[in-house]
């Protein structure tokens, strides 16, 4: 019994390197492709900037921190948490407004103000309490009371204020004065 075998051919090395070439160049090509619009996705970002940071003390303890926070990014953003000396300052003690005059973000903000208003610049504001919502490139004048637990004998010291905005952090140090 004789059996005929024909002498088989498997796919010759020239056409399996190109299998594998043509194989690497296509899912090179996903990746790419996948990675490109995750970050097309993610192109608004959450950025804010603090800015004329005060922090005051009277000699009875009473305390209150006055900022300034824009956002500076190119979305929308909503403040989650604002803490002072690591101790977070709840909402109800936020009073704020929203401001875009260049010049009365830059003057120097005052100690004396009510949870319903504060003058800047020679012009009585009106004040907000709770969150805090900015625009792209609005800015916010803020007012914290009774923020840190801080008392009298904390004036001169310098602590840290930290503002967070969803992804976005900001902090800047503060000194205490007796005002």
């Amino acid at each position: 019994m004789e059996f005929k075998f024909q002498k088989r051919r498997g796919i010759g090395n020239v056409i399996t390197t190109l299998i594998i070439l043509i194989a690497s160049v296509v899912l090179g090509a996903g990746v790419i492709f996948f990675g490109g619009s995750m970050f097309q996705t993610n192109t608004q970002s959450e950025s804010i900037k603090i800015s004329n940071v005060h922090s005051w003390v009277t000699s009875t303890g009473d305390a209150t921190t006055a900022f300034v926070v824009q956002n500076t990014g190119s979305k929308a953003i909503t403040i989650n948490s604002i803490s002072l000396r690591g101790v977070s300052v709840p909402t109800s003690n936020w009073y704020h407004t929203i401001n875009s005059n260049q010049t009365t973000l830059q003057t120097e903000l005052p100690v004396d103000h009510t949870e319903d208003n504060v003058t800047l610049g020679g012009t009585a504001t009106t004040m907000t309490s709770g969150s805090i919502s900015l625009d792209q490139g609005e800015a916010a004048i803020v007012y914290l009371n009774e923020a840190g637990n801080i008392e009298a004998i904390d004036a001169g010291n310098t602590y840290s204020l930290q503002v967070q905005a969803g992804q976005a952090t900001a902090v800047q140090q503060v000194q205490v004065v007796t005002g």
